[in-house]
């Protein structure tokens, strides 16, 4: 790993756009990461876009994401923060801001054999690309329509932040049942699974190809059990339904009331989430 030039950012903000980030929950979820004593090592099977990773301070990280782009363009900044920047800023030029330009470099990430370069190309398509979503085909394309954005500034105080925070982290691109795999005494597990469906409308789970089924939703909730019944406390993040109470059961329900802008033509929605805490021996019901 290369050295790489100190941020002058100590706040941590996350430098990509993510559907489902936990920025504004972060109130609710740190003190329950807090709830059980010192903890060594925050693993997540879900990195997604790092918010609870950038904001929750521990000694070590396992950060697990079944997207490869997303853990190809952690490791690229955590590898050489440096280099990783001088290939994608030239990439946030005014001129890049059109259609005709994304999708030149869309249809090139999707053939690039350089892990920097497609890196690179990653971030641009989060902050050039319809709302920062992650989409793909069935064949495992990229294919996130351009996004008619205003210019995005080029979030380089922010890279460098999560370089320095990244020094103790471990990045891997794999299933979330290998992260539950990996555990080991004095760990703490935070899941942010794709979202179960609501009555109003489906949620969003194409990050990677194929989506993320309901058995592997039952799955994760056999994991997190099995897990708490071994010492390590388990905290789920997903809509709070009938559904999910059903899934997570023997897990403490936490509400907690969120405003999405899942629509910009339709503005704020309020929902109620749900952070289920799977105990370490000794669950209460749900």
């Amino acid at each position: 790993m290369k050295k790489h030039p100190s941020s002058k950012n100590s706040s941590f903000a996350p430098f990509l756009k993510w559907i489902g980030g936990k920025s504004n929950l972060m109130g609710r979820i740190e003190p329950l990461l807090r709830e059980f004593g010192p903890r060594t090592r925050l693993v997540e099977p879900f990195v997604g876009g790092g918010s609870v990773f950038l904001r929750a301070v521990f000694n070590e990280y396992l950060l697990v994401d079944a997207n490869p782009h997303l853990v190809e363009l952690y490791q690229a900044i955590q590898t050489d923060a440096a280099a990783f920047i001088r290939k994608a800023k030239p990439l946030f030029a005014a001129s890049a801001n059109c259609e005709e330009i994304y999708y030149a470099i869309r249809s090139a990430f999707n053939k690039e054999s350089d892990a920097l370069t497609r890196a690179a190309y990653f971030l641009y398509m989060n902050k050039f690309g319809y709302r920062g979503i992650a989409r793909y085909s069935g064949k495992g394309h990229f294919n996130t329509p351009f996004g008619h954005n205003k210019l995005p500034g080029f979030p380089e105080q922010e890279i460098l932040a999560f370089a320095d925070r990244s020094v103790s982290a471990t990045f891997r691109h794999t299933d979330f049942t290998e992260a539950f795999r990996d555990l080991r005494p004095g760990d703490i597990v935070y899941c942010d699974p794709p979202y179960l469906d609501t009555e109003r409308k489906p949620s969003f789970r194409d990050y990677v190809p194929g989506g993320f089924s309901i058995e592997q939703q039952r799955q994760l909730a056999d994991l997190a059990r099995a897990a708490a019944q071994q010492g390590i406390p388990i905290i789920v993040s997903n809509h709070l339904t009938p559904e999910s109470r059903a899934l997570y059961h023997g897990a403490v329900v936490h509400e907690v009331p969120v405003e999405r802008n899942l629509n910009p033509k339709a503005g704020l929605r309020r929902t109620t989430e749900g952070l289920f805490v799977f105990e370490p021996r000794g669950n209460k019901e749900a």
